[in-house]
């Protein structure tokens, strides 16, 4: 089929090692099976053909040994040398008595005869009493050669070898025949069949050739083939399906391209909707800042300005009925005097405020880049927030550096100091009577400087620290939180201030922010 060829064009089955055939694994196992056999009998003949000729020369020397003492004793008691050693000399006859020593009573040699030993080791000696009417007249010493199975040994040896060689071959040609009749033929044609199941011919049955282990196989290969043969067809129908989708898949590709365009595009602006509403929000609580702060001065001002005029009034009326008083003139230019130094100092200080205001509104709406003093930009954002952290009975420990300048956004960095002291308002110290918030600002190295914000409120598991950069997580779901805080946050400070942010927290003993920033901000369009 023409999917199956192509299939295997481009799949190159792996060769397989090299490895002998069924029939020489199967005649070396024969062989083998044989061979070990037979030595195994071999070894048991051997050892048992050992143990026979020991007991045989065993007891032929007991034999020996006996009826030399018994001739001996004669002789050793009329101390007849002579005929000892004839004696000696005939028992010698045996070609397997190695040596015959003769003892007397009191140990001293007697008589004795000895021959070479052909295989040293190979020998039993035996001792024997010489007696004389119940008195031991001597000792009789007689070894004797056990080597004689050796000869014995080599003959079964040679009749086994070729018993096993005769046996091996006349067992192997049977096996061989038996084998290549009901086992190679079967198996060549079942190797035809897959071959021809290989190329996708999958038309011709695979018949069984005879109700065994190989019909079995024969069997199985051909529901093998059937299920092929209905695999393919089915691969077939779904190509041609495939082929039909694959006509609008372009079509469809594309229109699907245009709807994530476009659905990126309202994402992109909805994010960027997003973070000028944030920057508007944490605007909006410094003009609330702001206006609370400028409520005390200018309210001073107006009391101050208004008990100057009443002043002015009374100096004007008694003016008028011609009765002015130097004393009266005195007291109006003094309390004047005093009204307009109360005066001039509330106003300036709701011209700081002003001032102040100025600055982070101006660099929290155009995120201009420009060089200033890290810490003078702490001091102002803490201002203009000091009202909301006053109504929260929070209060602020700030720790800087005068002198730290930096060529950055000081409008980004505004917002995300703003943003973590608010955070730490709403979120820390929620359902608690107050709290303290440290700011500390110093420098890490030449190159660097380190911002941290730290409360000592309610803090957070390690669940919600893990998750509290992910956008839209919030734990005020519900209750006006966005969740978008601090992936804003993050967002500032990696991209736009080109530093780092890190979070620890333990429930109850609070949370700390550290920021981690570079003097000179990366160029980049923000």
């Amino acid at each position: 089929m023409e999917s199956l060829d192509t299939v295997n064009a481009t799949q190159t089955p792996r060769k397989p090692r090299p490895a002998l055939s069924l029939r020489a694994v199967i005649g070396l196992t024969v062989v083998l099976g044989i061979v070990l056999s037979s030595l195994l009998v071999y070894m048991e003949t051997a050892t048992r053909l050992r143990d026979e000729h020991t007991n045989e020369i065993r007891i032929e020397m007991q034999q020996l040994a006996r009826l030399c003492a018994l001739a001996l004793r004669e002789p050793l008691w009329n101390y007849s040398l002579e005929e000892a050693n004839s004696l000696i000399e005939a028992a010698m006859i045996n070609p397997d008595v190695l040596s015959i020593n003769v003892l007397e009573a009191n140990r001293n040699p007697f008589a004795a005869r000895e021959r070479i030993d052909p295989i040293p080791g190979e020998s039993i000696t035996m001792t024997q009493a010489i007696v004389r009417q119940d008195a031991v007249l001597g000792e009789l010493t007689i070894r004797i050669s056990t080597a004689g199975y050796h000869i014995k040994l080599a003959t079964i040896t040679e009749r086994y070898a070729r018993s096993c060689v005769l046996i091996s071959l006349g067992a192997l040609l049977f096996i061989l025949v038996v084998m290549h009749w009901r086992l190679v033929q079967p198996l060549q044609r079942l190797v035809a069949a897959s071959q021809q199941l290989i190329h996708g011919r999958l038309e011709s049955p695979i018949e069984a050739i005879r109700q065994d282990e190989i019909g079995s196989l024969a069997q199985s290969m051909e529901e093998t083939r059937i299920a092929l043969r209905k695999l393919f067809g089915e691969i077939e129908q779904r190509n041609a399906e495939l082929k039909d989708a694959n006509e609008n898949l372009e079509q469809r590709v594309a229109e699907r391209t245009q709807s994530l365009t476009e659905a990126l595009a309202t994402l992109s602006r909805a994010q960027v909707d997003i973070i000028q509403i944030e920057k508007l929000a944490s605007l909006g609580r410094v003009v609330a800042g702001v206006a609370h702060e400028l409520n005390t001065p200018l309210g001073n001002a107006l009391t101050v300005a208004t008990t100057m005029a009443d002043v002015q009034d009374g100096v004007r009326k008694e003016d008028a009925t011609g009765k002015l008083r130097h004393s009266t003139l005195l007291n109006a230019l003094e309390r004047t005097q005093t009204g307009f130094d109360i005066l001039i100092r509330n106003l300036d200080r709701a011209a700081n405020i002003v001032q102040n205001f100025k600055q982070v509104a101006v660099d929290q709406t155009n995120d201009q880049r420009r060089t200033f003093d890290a810490a003078h930009v702490v001091q102002e954002v803490l201002t203009l927030l000091s009202p909301g952290l006053r109504k929260a009975n929070c209060k602020v420990d700030v720790h800087t550096i005068e002198g730290l300048s930096c060529d950055s956004f000081p409008g980004p960095f505004g917002q995300v100091l703003s943003n973590l002291v608010m955070n730490a308002v709403i979120h820390g110290f929620e359902d608690l009577p107050g709290g303290v918030v440290s700011v500390h600002l110093n420098r890490v190295d030449a190159d660097h400087l380190r911002l941290t914000v730290h409360d000592d409120g309610r803090g957070m598991s390690e669940d919600v620290r893990k998750k509290i950069f992910d956008p839209f997580f919030t734990t005020k779901m519900g209750r006006g939180g966005t969740g978008l805080g601090m992936n804003i946050v993050q967002g500032i400070v990696v991209r736009i201030l080109g530093g780092s942010i890190t979070v620890d927290s333990v429930p109850d003993k609070g949370c700390t922010v550290t920021i981690v920033f570079p003097t000179c901000a990366p160029h980049m369009n923000v």
